[in-house]
């Protein structure tokens, strides 16, 4: 069920329906799903869709920071974590954490999910911030 659920997922984030002209200049010379962020909401807001938002959001989290790793791997020693989520934070508490944000950033709702989701884990989450 699970594996259902993440193919599912990634079908509808790399989903050719949404409007490309929709994402950020600088955005473009990348792959960025094109699922747009009230979308996403919907899905996390119902318990049917918590492993998908869960699944979206781990993979985001660690995207990142392993991506910083692998800098700090490179040399590249002024490399900064975009956020720092706890290790005794749950997938679920980081869930009701991006919702919260998302109701209270409405204008995040009608930009690409990953740029809105990075930025509510980059506020929620501040590096040296005490659990």
């Amino acid at each position: 069920m699970k594996r259902l659920a993440l193919f599912c997922l990634t079908g509808a984030l790399a989903s050719p329906l949404a409007d490309p002209t929709l994402f950020h200049e600088q955005a473009r010379a990348q792959r960025i799903t094109p699922m747009q962020t009230d979308s996403f909401a919907r899905i996390c807001s119902r318990p049917t869709g918590h492993s998908l938002c869960d699944a979206y959001l781990s993979g985001l989290a660690d995207g990142a920071t392993l991506s910083k790793l692998n800098s700090n791997a490179a040399g590249d020693t002024g490399a900064v974590a975009a956020f720092c989520v706890p290790v005794s934070e749950t997938t679920a508490s980081i869930r009701d954490k991006v919702l919260i944000w998302l109701k209270a950033h409405t204008d995040a709702l009608s930009h690409p999910v990953g740029e809105s989701i990075f930025k509510a884990l980059h506020d929620t989450y501040p590096c040296g911030a005490k659990p």
